[in-house]
């Protein structure tokens, strides 16, 4: 039960020994590039690619930040972005489905990576996977939300069903 004990707690250590030296200097070099023209022009090409999925220029920093660190801090990059550019809610429906499974790739990548992992499923499977499952859920969200502001396809906007 010692020897046990004795590997949980080593093991344990260790595995918060390289979270921290992974997380904490990441967040430190966000602050400090955050507001920066190198920052403005990684989320400007950051933008070009999200545009396929479905964002928007304003839509792409909260989601780099998401997708690079993780929604514990970009949580509240999300939030504050969202309030100050008023983003519609499309936007923010699309980068909830995107960065639900792609949220803190680097951090994710490199404490699974350290583990023993294969970088292809870590991160090429991860990021495709995000995407096409983004693009189909945006393409279906977006006819439920024709269907509804038409008020359906039947007579009298009930989807078929006899009026009451």
């Amino acid at each position: 039960m010692s020897e046990f004990l004795h590997t949980f707690l080593s093991g344990s250590v260790d595995l918060l020994v390289r979270v921290f030296l992974i997380v904490v200097p990441i967040m430190v070099v966000l602050e400090v590039f955050e507001g920066t023209r190198a920052f403005r022009t990684v989320v400007r090409a950051w933008a070009r690619l999200v545009r396929h999925v479905g964002l928007d220029e304003r839509s792409a920093a909260p989601t780099l930040v998401g997708f690079l660190f993780g929604l514990a801090y970009g949580g509240g990059v999300i939030v504050r972005d969202v309030r100050r550019h008023d983003l519609a809610r499309r936007q923010v429906f699309i980068m909830s489905v995107f960065l639900s499974m792609v949220h803190a790739i680097v951090e994710d990548s490199l404490i699974f990576i350290a583990l023993g992992a294969s970088i292809f499923w870590v991160v090429v499977y991860r990021i495709a996977w995000a995407a096409l499952v983004t693009l189909a859920l945006t393409a279906v969200a977006g006819v439920w939300g024709r269907r509804r502001r038409s008020g359906g396809l039947g007579p009298g906007g009930t989807g078929g069903a006899p009026p009451r």
